[in-house]
């Protein structure tokens, strides 16, 4: 992929990202807020939230994109889409993150899928952050999940 695509690829992934975080939420769903975070850990797409109060539960990942190649030769984008299962309900999530194979590091925008949640999560909006690490491709993770919810009740 010669440079002009690679860098019109990651301008597109900027804007993405931008026009999510910005997207609006309904002044009920702002009202009822709560901060969020925990420890995810867990390997081939599977995982287990801990320490994370109302997110404790389980994850799986199914990817919705290949690696997409960025300008720094090391570093890939990719999306997917989480689901977070607790005794509160299903929380779903429409995800864009970026992966560096030389470091093992990942980060990943979340945003909250207000229709396909439910339970507790049913409605709610917010955007939620994964950081972490792998040693070894993928096989096994660790990462810290940070943000908000915005709950519609």
């Amino acid at each position: 992929m010669n440079l002009h695509i690679r860098t019109l690829a990651t301008l597109a992934l900027v804007a993405l990202t931008i026009g999510l975080l910005s997207l609006p939420q309904s002044a009920a769903a702002v009202s009822d807020c709560k901060k969020v975070e925990g420890n995810l850990s867990g390997g081939g797409g599977s995982g287990t939230i801990t320490q994370g109060g109302l997110l404790n539960g389980t994850t799986q990942a199914i990817f919705t994109s290949a690696f997409t190649p960025t300008p720094n030769p090391n570093a890939f984008s990719f999306t997917d889409d989480l689901t977070i299962t607790t005794d509160k309900g299903v929380l779903k999530t429409h995800n864009v993150g970026i992966f560096d194979f030389a470091t093992g590091s990942f980060s990943a925008i979340d945003r909250i899928d207000p229709n396909a949640s439910t339970g507790d999560f049913a409605g709610a909006t917010g955007v939620l952050y994964i950081n972490g690490k792998t040693p070894d491709g993928g096989a096994t993770i660790e990462a810290k999940i940070t943000g908000n919810i915005c709950f519609a009740n």
